[in-house]
């Protein structure tokens, strides 16, 4: 899905490493030292990532969720389950494969948690710059439209529900968020 609006998780995931001699400078956060990460170890991350986030890692998700759900169907059809149940399975589904991701995204700071700075931290307008640059516009613009719509859509619902207000404030953030981004990103051309 995110090839289709432009999101390059394992492009992004490789900018966050600078090439140096005999490796690669890794910050961990916006405030953090840049550690120094070998290239052996940098191959090794990229490999286990791009087992995640590549596109073989999305169909091997994609076809565990698919085996999930049909599991689940046949469960549900079988035996009789509460009403809540129905909600709690998306729901489980949802943080795993989030919890996954997060896990796997976290490999660098784990291994380079005890290790010494080799650099200074960056200046924070320059980490911020490197944070947008990880986001192309085809992405920018996708959110722009889905939040937009979101936002517009239910301000003029009649509906006036929680629902409908979290999706009139969630919509409303995020929209200005990728204007902001956006317009940062225009910025630091």
């Amino acid at each position: 899905m995110f090839d289709a609006v432009g999101f390059d998780a394992v492009g992004s995931f490789t900018k966050a490493f600078t090439p140096t001699d005999g490796g690669y400078i890794f910050f961990p956060s916006a405030k953090s030292g840049g550690k120094f990460v070998t290239t052996e170890e940098y191959e090794n991350l990229s490999n286990r990532w791009q087992q995640v986030a590549g596109r073989s890692g999305r169909w091997k998700t994609g076809g565990i969720v698919f085996l999930a759900i049909f599991a689940w169907t046949a469960l549900s059809q079988a035996v009789s389950l509460p009403p809540w149940a129905d909600v709690a399975f998306p729901t489980i589904i949802a943080l795993a494969m989030s919890a996954w991701l997060l896990w796997a995204s976290l490999a660098p700071r784990r291994l380079v948690r005890d290790r010494p700075d080799v650099t200074p931290p960056r200046a924070m307008r320059e980490a911020r710059r490197a944070a947008r640059s990880a986001l192309n516009w085809r992405f920018i613009l996708f959110c722009l439209l889905f939040s937009g719509a979101a936002f517009w859509g239910h301000v003029l619902s009649s509906d006036r529900s929680l629902g409908s207000w979290l999706w009139i404030i969630g919509g409303g953030a995020m929209f200005v968020a990728y204007l902001w981004i956006g317009f940062r990103k225009l910025t630091d051309n």
